[in-house]
């Protein structure tokens, strides 16, 4: 074969992996949001994440649960409890289908906001029930409203249908915690699969 045609199918060939390569990465790395798109999903990232105070609680392993086990990561945190009749159930179930379907999925950790009841043993029934990596913490009642102040989250009891009984009112928002430990921001409910997937794909590596 002639070497200026030999040259010219190699670079062919060169740019033809450069343009590959080139799809590739941009369907790969991370696609920022526009404030729109971000607005539309119930997305809305803090333009400095915040620090967030040390706590102390245990998870559903019973193991102590603080501040720097947050880091190393990206993690959802949902606030919620395990009699709850219908948010937390659902929430949980569409946090699953969404990181499933992730190749680098966030942490995803239940806070419970019914410490009265919630100890690690019945998290270790309950959290996990819905995907095995998924985490749950309980602490004292003083600890979590720490936790859920610094994150902008609202809870608070309300009496049953019967007497002595009682549920928990408690925002659904999920808080998005950076590999650093840091409040970067939140998502509004309600919530989707496909919606929670844009997001996390659309986070730095």
């Amino acid at each position: 074969m002639d070497s200026g045609i030999k040259n010219t199918l190699f670079g062919i060939a060169a740019f033809i992996s450069i343009i590959l390569g080139l799809t590739v990465y941009s369907f790969l790395s991370p696609r920022p949001l526009s404030d729109a798109d971000a607005a539309k999903l119930g997305f809305y990232l803090l333009n400095e994440p915040r620090q967030i105070s040390e706590f102390s609680m245990t998870d559903h392993f019973g193991r102590q649960a603080s501040l720097s086990s947050l880091k190393g990561s990206w993690t959802l945190l949902f606030f919620g409890f395990t009699t709850c009749p219908d948010i937390c159930p659902t929430t949980l179930s569409i946090l699953n289908d969404a990181v499933t379907a992730l190749k680098n999925p966030p942490s995803v950790v239940m806070v419970s906001v019914d410490p009265e009841r919630d100890t690690p043993s019945r998290l270790a029934q309950y959290v996990p029930a819905f995907n095995p990596e998924f985490v749950g913490y309980t602490g004292s009642f003083e600890e979590t409203v720490k936790l859920s102040e610094g994150l902008n989250i609202a809870f608070g009891k309300v009496p049953g249908e019967l007497p002595g009984s009682y549920l928990v009112d408690h925002s659904a928002s999920l808080v998005l915690i950076n590999p650093d430990g840091l409040y970067a921001g939140f998502v509004k409910a309600p919530h989707n699969a496909s919606n929670i997937q844009r997001i996390v794909r659309a986070l730095p590596n």
